[in-house]
């Protein structure tokens, strides 16, 4: 199984959180609160420690731009 890719995530869940385990190969989690998520996680037994969150998803076709501030 490989990783699940941005696009992906853009296709099927636009604004919206997902939460990854740390594989990022499966998705754990999706919702547009904080409180939806925290209940499936909790609910699934899963720990923190065990998971990436991605979001929010931006909308498909949007670009993304990061800047890194460190020297």
């Amino acid at each position: 199984m490989k990783k699940i890719s941005y696009l992906t995530l853009q296709k099927k869940y636009p604004q919206k959180v997902v939460v990854l385990d740390k594989s990022e190969k499966r998705n754990l989690a999706v919702g547009k609160r904080a409180g939806e998520i925290m209940k499936q996680l909790k609910e699934k037994k899963i720990k923190f420690q065990n998971i990436v969150f991605v979001g929010p998803v931006s909308k498909p076709g949007a670009v993304n731009v990061y800047i890194s501030l460190r020297k």
